[in-house]
């Protein structure tokens, strides 16, 4: 009896450890997320967009 194991208790410690797998991949997942978010938004706008975000505008477009 003292080598054999109970399949249930094997189980529910097969799950815990999934369940702490998946919350530590969800929270790595939310760490990527928010700094590809906060980089997107950090970026410059690019040559030739228009600039919503910033209220200076840019030269005016030339006259024929």
């Amino acid at each position: 009896m003292k080598g054999r194991r109970n399949p249930l208790i094997l189980v529910f410690a097969l799950v815990g450890v999934c369940v702490v797998l998946y919350g530590l991949w969800h929270l790595y997942e939310r760490q990527v997320a928010e700094e590809e978010h906060h980089q997107t938004f950090a970026a410059p706008v690019p040559s030739g967009l228009p600039n919503f975000l910033n209220t200076t505008p840019g030269a005016p477009p030339p006259q024929p």
